[in-house]
């Protein structure tokens, strides 16, 4: 058969299908999140999700989020509420520089550009990783797409379509703040270092280089907090080890400080100038996507003790 036949004749059958399947997801997460979740652990562990007899990290986490008070997490998953946490445990210093705070999305984006420096980032405090837009020169910025980005970005119920509702108690909301530059390689991402803690001690770190947020790509590493490198046997086996930052010693102090009152949380930093800079805490990390992290994390449930918690009637 021709192609361009082909074409014409099944991918509007194919775009019409995936709406439909999209639909289908977003209506299960929202109606019967545990049904969700548990359709999508399946998928991608080949197990059944366990959440009578939680054991893995995964199962852990979702038992935390569906049966505790989680109004503390939708307070430090807040991009701009944790800051006040970070200032209150006595590490204002590590905190990235907010140009400005948008509590709805103006009409045009030039409103917003015109009082920002040539190079920010923009992002909404109550959204998942991966969505920040990177301006660095607002002089040549396509404003048509920027804007489209940043409408669908304000208006995306993150927490409803990926089952984790502790993002949807978070009022939305824009921030601009100072775009952080990769002093050792300026047309390259920052390094992204994520502290997996468990009662405070944070104990792996997984280290995101040379992100592109455009295709999603990445180099994806995992240290112990000796910074001994952990091979999974995945892909990532034959690439270079990546250097210990600079400031790893003060990162880890952060980490614990940030993490010690919470059974799981991820504290992710970076490091400028050659020291940490603040980037976000997550208690649910990869969750939306399941297969992030795969099962290179779940025998990290060993460490997370929720007996101590309340489980709601």
């Amino acid at each position: 058969m021709n192609f361009n036949l082909f074409r014409i004749i099944f991918c509007p059958i194919f775009y019409i299908r995936n709406i439909f399947l999209e639909k289908k997801k977003l209506y299960l997460a929202r109606k019967y999140p545990v049904k969700y979740i548990s359709k999508y652990h399946k998928k991608y562990y080949k197990k059944p999700l366990d959440l009578v007899r939680p054991r893995t990290l995964h199962e852990k986490i979702f038992w935390l989020e569906y049966n505790t008070d989680t109004s503390e997490w939708s307070k430090l998953t807040d991009k701009l509420a944790v800051r006040e946490y970070v200032e209150r445990k006595g590490l204002k210093e590590i905190l990235n520089p907010i140009y400005a705070v948008y509590t709805f999305l103006p009409n045009n984006l030039k409103s917003i550009i015109d009082n920002l420096p040539t190079q920010f980032v923009l992002k909404t405090n109550n959204n998942g990783g991966g969505t920040a837009i990177i301006v660095k020169n607002k002089e040549t910025i396509n404003h048509k797409k920027v804007y489209r980005q940043l409408r669908d970005y304000f208006y995306d119920d993150y927490g409803m379509r990926t089952a984790q509702p502790h993002y949807s108690k978070i009022k939305t909301k824009i921030i601009a703040e100072k775009l952080l530059i990769n002093d050792k390689n300026p047309d390259s991402s920052l390094d992204d270092y994520k502290f997996f803690c468990f009662n405070g001690e944070p104990l792996i770190v997984n280290v995101i280089q040379n992100r592109n947020l455009e295709n999603h790509s990445f180099i994806d590493q995992f240290y112990t907090i000796s910074w001994e490198r952990i091979l999974y046997g995945q892909s990532d086996d034959d690439t270079p080890s990546i250097e210990k930052p600079s400031s790893y010693d003060t990162m880890v102090l952060i980490a614990r400080t940030l993490s010690s009152q919470f059974p799981f949380v991820r504290v992710d930093l970076y490091e400028v100038d050659k020291r940490p800079i603040f980037g976000e805490m997550t208690f649910t990390p990869g969750f939306d996507t399941f297969c992030y992290y795969g099962d290179r994390v779940l025998h990290l449930g060993d460490y997370v003790d929720i007996g101590a918690f309340k489980q709601f009637n």
